[in-house]
């Protein structure tokens, strides 16, 4: 993960404001590995999603791929795809996840905070307030916007990752996005959840 973050920023260039800021797009995690005695191997190569609720900052991000296509982890961009939103509509929508949605409840400042799964009720207020406070930073209006996991979903599981020293754990489980079509839209292209701009919560 901080290796596909470092790149991500290193394509965009120079910028605190998106560095240190509130995340307003997201990664995904890599897809296509597969897992071997010495960790995930790319014999295929592999895929990565990045979206934004900014459509300059997807192009500024396309020069610095075509300026610097070394992604890391001995892979190389070989290809890059712009992807127009799908036409969503007011009201519910399903959608998947590209990579696990973190959830995080700081229950007292200074202490570490609880980390929420889908199985958790507390988790959908937080997915919603997390939404919200992006749509109010974007400019959007965020009235009647609401996420929630969709947990009659079979599949639906969690998965534990480690960030630096710190080991959280996600949910691989669908959510569901109430609000107009522009709400919508905003969260697939910003993403569900904490730390979208280290690669949870990314939306297809």
């Amino acid at each position: 993960m901080p290796t596909l973050k470092g790149a991500f920023h290193r394509w965009l260039g120079h910028n605190d404001e998106l560095h240190n800021g509130l995340s307003l797009y997201s990664l995904s995690w890599l897809r296509g590995g597969q897992a071997g005695r010495n960790g995930l191997q790319y014999r295929n190569g592999a895929h990565w999603s990045i979206s934004a609720h900014d459509p300059q900052l997807i192009h500024q991000l396309v020069g610095g791929v075509i300026r610097e296509p070394d992604l890391g982890l001995g892979l190389t961009v070989r290809d890059a795809r712009l992807i127009t939103p799908p036409q969503f509509q007011d009201g519910e929508q399903w959608l998947r996840v590209l990579s696990p949605v973190f959830v995080k409840w700081e229950v007292e400042a200074g202490k570490p905070a609880d980390h929420l799964t889908y199985e958790d009720p507390r988790a959908d207020e937080l997915l919603t307030a997390t939404l919200r406070h992006k749509l109010r930073q974007a400019g959007l209006d965020d009235t009647g916007a609401a996420v929630r996991f969709d947990r009659h979903y079979a599949g639906a599981k969690t998965k534990l990752f480690r960030y630096k020293a710190v080991q959280c754990r996600a949910s691989q489980c669908p959510v569901i996005v109430t609000g107009t079509a522009e709400q919508i839209r905003f969260a697939w292209c910003v993403g569900v959840g904490h730390s979208t701009g280290l690669g949870c919560g990314a939306l297809e």
